[in-house]
């Protein structure tokens, strides 16, 4: 049995700042139960996740910096809206607007918790059925691997620029719906996850925060064994 000495350097407050696909299901929560059921000591978890707001918008909302002003985060999560990254590969304004709030969101950060590990929520393509509608929105891409391979590059450079942390979602959901037998893991709305898919967020983020190879916790919310068993796969596909 591990002694809790083993477990020294864990994080006791850990603060996500995103939107509704941190909220939808509450994945803050759902990650706090990855953790205590993998027999690590509960952190404190915060969030502020107002809908479809970018990295900018959050450097405005009174909320989300009181948050991020209470200080002595052990870590902190940053998620822009969900398309931000993708429309970054083409459109230049919003490309300057990402990676500047981006490094600003990072300062203001580390300004009150010097010792933090950010870690940038790297999203997931829409489904594929998105591009089949008449009204498809701003260009995020030709189709999911275009879409997922441009938040892979934008937000792996903003984590690089600002020595943080790539928490790649996105690409197990992406494994996910390349194998033979995929799960749905979006709603009907082809863009917000169904609880299976924040689980699997859930578990990449306790492998990216706690050095963990391979997630295997207890808790399964309301997946079946076989479900939540095929979701710490790809997370531990991602992970190694």
């Amino acid at each position: 049995m591990l002694t809790s000495a083993a477990f020294a350097s864990d994080p006791q407050r850990v603060l996500f700042i995103g939107n509704s696909y941190t909220g939808v299901n509450k994945l803050p929560e759902v990650f706090l139960e990855v953790v205590k059921s993998s027999g690590r000591p509960a952190p404190v978890v915060k969030s502020s996740t107002p809908g479809g707001r970018t990295l900018k918008q959050h450097l405005a909302i009174a909320g989300s910096m009181k948050l991020v002003d209470e200080g002595n985060w052990d870590v902190v999560v940053l998620q822009g809206q969900s398309q931000e990254p993708a429309i970054a590969e083409t459109d230049e304004t919003v490309r300057k607007e990402f990676q500047e709030s981006a490094a600003e969101l990072c300062r203001r950060v580390r300004a009150k918790s010097p010792k933090v590990k950010i870690c940038f929520y790297e999203t997931w393509a829409r489904h594929a059925d998105y591009w089949k509608a008449a009204k498809k929105g701003p260009d995020v891409g030709a189709n999911p691997k275009e879409m997922q391979t441009r938040l892979r590059k934008w937000y792996g450079v903003v984590a690089q620029d600002n020595g943080a942390t790539l928490v790649p979602c996105g690409d197990a959901w992406e494994l996910n719906y390349a194998s033979s037998a995929p799960v749905r893991l979006h709603t009907s709305d082809h863009s917000h996850p169904e609880f299976v898919g924040t689980y699997l967020n859930a578990l990449i983020f306790f492998g990216k925060i706690y050095e963990a190879k391979a997630p295997a916790p207890k808790w399964m919310g309301k997946l079946d064994d076989a479900q939540a068993k095929l979701m710490q796969g790809f997370a531990a596909q991602v992970l190694n």
